[in-house]
C-alpha cells in the first residue's frame, strides 16, 4: 500500500450546486456541528450537583476565563474577548486531535482541517477582523483609527506600521497553526504505513501535546492582539 498524496489543501470528495466541498471542509463542518450539539446538550440541563461531563467543561471554562483575566487585567475586557478565544481553542484542539482518530489523514474522504491551509488562514483571518471590530466597537471607529492615521507625518508613517502589523498577525497565526499540525500528520501517516503498533505510541502522545500548545497559542494571542489594540488606540486617543 502506498502512502496517500499529500497537499497543502483539502481535496474535493463531491459538489453541491456549484460549490466544492473537500475533506477538510467536510470534516470542520461535522466537528463543528458535533462540538455545538455536545455543549448545547450539557448546559441546557445545567445541575446544581454537575455531573462528570458538566463539571470537566466547568472545570476548563473556568481555568481558561482566569488565565484570560490574567492577560487583560479587567474583566470587562475578558466577557468582550472571552466567547471567541474560548471557542477558537475548543475548535482549534479538537480538530488537532482529529489526526489521532484511525483513518484520518489515511482515507481520501477523512483529513484534519487544522492540516488544510485555507482553514487555517480563514481562522486567522476572522479572529483578526473580529479583533479590529471589538476594538472598533469598544472606543468608537473615529478613535480607533487614529492609530492608522494621523496628520503628523511621523505618526502616519508609524500608523502604516501597525497596518501591516495587522495584516502580519494573520499570516503568522495561519502559518504558525497550519506548519505544526501539517508536519505532524505527515510524520503519523509515515510512522503508521512503517511500523502498525507499538513504534507510533510516542508519536500520538507528541501531537496531543504539540495540538493542545497549538491551540492555546492561537486563542492566547487572539486575546493579546485584543488587549493591545484597546490600549494602543486608548493611548493614541
Amino acid at each position: 500500500m502506498s502512502i496517500p498524496e499529500i497537499s497543502l489543501s483539502g481535496e474535493k470528495i463531491f459538489e453541491i450546486a456549484g460549490f466544492t466541498v473537500t475533506n477538510t471542509f467536510f470534516l470542520s463542518l461535522i466537528l463543528s456541528l458535533g462540538i455545538f450539539f455536545l455543549f448545547s446538550a450539557v448546559f441546557k440541563r445545567i445541575k446544581i450537583v454537575p455531573g462528570k461531563i458538566q463539571n470537566f467543561l466547568e472545570w476548563i471554562f473556568e481555568s481558561l476565563l482566569n488565565f484570560t483575566d490574567s492577560i487583560t487585567g479587567s474583566r470587562d475586557k475578558t466577557k468582550d474577548i472571552f466567547p471567541v478565544s474560548c471557542t477558537l481553542f475548543v475548535l482549534i484542539l479538537s480538530s488537532n486531535l482529529l489526526e489521532l482518530i484511525p483513518g484520518v489523514g489515511v482515507f481520501h474522504f477523512l483529513r484534519s482541517p487544522s492540516s488544510d491551509l485555507n482553514f487555517t488562514l480563514s481562522l486567522a483571518l476572522t479572529s483578526v477582523f473580529y479583533v479590529n471590530f471589538l476594538a472598533v466597537r469598544k472606543l468608537g471607529a473615529l478613535s480607533y483609527l487614529k492609530k492608522f492615521f494621523s496628520k503628523n507625518p511621523i505618526f502616519m508613517f508609524v500608523g502604516f506600521l501597525e497596518g501591516i502589523s495587522e495584516l502580519s498577525r494573520i499570516f503568522s497565526l495561519a502559518i504558525r497553526l497550519f506548519g505544526n499540525l501539517f508536519a505532524g500528520e505527515i510524520l503519523l501517516i509515515v510512522i503508521s504505513y512503517l511500523f502498525a503498533y507499538i513504534m507510533p505510541l510516542p508519536f500520538l502522545f507528541l501531537e496531543i501535546l504539540v495540538g493542545f500548545i497549538q491551540a492555546f497559542i492561537f486563542s492566547s494571542l487572539i486575546v493579546i492582539f485584543y488587549t493591545t489594540a484597546v490600549e494602543v488606540a486608548h493611548n493614541h486617543g
